[in-house]
C-alpha cells in the first residue's frame, strides 16, 4: 500500500539489486562458542518475563533490548544477527554454522558511553551511562564466543530510478 501511494504521489520507481559491500561475518571465536543451548520445557522462572510479568515458557521465544544490552532466551541465533546488523548498521551474515535456539545476556558499552584509552568518558554527562565496559566487538567475544570480521559481502538494495516532486492535492 505504501509503494503504491509512494509511486502515484511521488513517482517513484526503484528496483532491487545486489552489490559486493562491507558487511561482518559472524563466526565462532578461537575459543568456541559460549553460546548456551536452550532446553526444551525450561520455564526460566529465575531469567527474562514477558512485558506482562509471564514467565517465558517452552516453546517461547524472547529478546530484550536496551542501551548496550541484548538479552534472549530460546532465540534463533538469525535473530540475534538481525539485531547486530541493527546496532552497527552493516549488514551481518551467520558465518558459525550453529542451529537451534540459544539463551545469552550480552553487555556492552554503547560508543557514546566508551572510556577512552586515558580513561575520561566521552559526552559532558559521565551519570547517564549506567555500564562502563567493553565494545560491542569485544563483549560478542568474550561472552558469547563469536567474532565479527570485517569483510566483502553480497547485499541487497534498493536503487531509486526515478522521484519527482508530489503533486498538490
Amino acid at each position: 500500500m505504501r509503494q503504491a501511494l509512494l509511486a502515484d504521489r511521488f513517482k517513484l520507481t526503484l528496483h532491487k539489486e545486489i552489490r559486493e559491500l562491507p558487511v561482518y561475518s559472524l563466526v565462532i571465536a578461537k575459543n568456541g562458542s559460549k553460546l548456551r543451548v536452550s532446553k526444551p520445557g525450561d520455564t526460566y522462572e529465575a531469567g527474562l518475563k514477558t512485558a506482562s510479568g509471564n514467565i517465558v515458557g517452552p516453546h517461547m521465544m524472547l529478546m530484550q533490548l536496551g542501551g548496550g544490552q541484548i538479552g534472549g532466551q530460546g532465540v534463533l541465533l538469525e535473530v540475534l544477527v538481525k539485531q547486530l546488523s541493527s546496532q552497527l548498521g552493516r549488514v551481518v551474515q551467520d558465518k558459525t554454522g550453529l542451529t537451534g535456539n540459544y539463551d545469552f545476556n550480552l553487555r556492552w558499552a554503547p560508543d557514546s558511553a566508551r572510556t577512552p584509552a586515558g580513561g575520561e568518558q566521552q559526552g559532558s554527562d559521565a551519570a547517564t551511562s549506567e555500564f562502563y565496559g567493553p565494545s560491542l566487538f569485544t563483549a560478542l567475544e568474550e561472552q558469547l564466543g563469536l567474532k565479527l570480521e570485517s569483510q566483502k559481502g553480497p547485499v541487497e538494495i534498493l536503487v531509486v530510478d526515478h522521484v519527482e516532486m508530489p503533486t498538490e492535492n
